[in-house]
């Protein structure tokens, strides 16, 4: 038991350490809003695999279709500041269907999961979508 409880408090400050690296991951501002989208202002992410930048977040967002089965689509959005230096604000550019890159860093990251590809360590920070209709809604309150 004693053995078991210390090697789970190891592991808790372990992980602790690993992500406290360079700051931790937790380091785009929150900033509450809901901003709204629609096919409308917001055409090119209603395609397959498609993207576009909404306003709102710390420096804007950029909304990603995962998905779109029998006219159903289901987005995730990301702020688009970049966790690499987040205090200079540095906005991601959509380099293709896939990915986004911070032009300031080189870094680049997965539109589907927001997870690093290159240069970053930590994930963009997402924020939930939500639907009504043919109306979105991305926010974090």
């Amino acid at each position: 038991m004693w053995i078991t409880r210390n090697y789970i408090l190891f592991s808790l400050f372990t992980l602790l350490a690993v992500a406290c690296d360079k700051g931790g991951c937790n380091v785009v501002p929150n900033v509450a809003f809901n901003q709204t989208f629609s096919q409308a202002t917001a055409s090119n992410a209603f395609r397959p695999n498609g993207s576009d930048y909404v306003s709102g977040g710390v420096s804007g967002l950029i909304v990603y279709n995962i998905s779109n089965v029998a006219g159903t689509y289901k987005f995730v959005a990301y702020d688009r500041c970049s966790p690499v230096n987040p205090e200079q604000r540095n906005q991601v550019v959509i380099s293709n269907a896939f990915y986004v890159e911070d032009p300031a860093s080189g870094a680049k990251w997965f539109l589907k999961d927001g997870s690093p590809i290159d240069v970053a360590e930590c994930p963009l920070k997402p924020y939930y979508v939500s639907s009504f209709g043919n109306s979105y809604t991305v926010g974090n309150n």
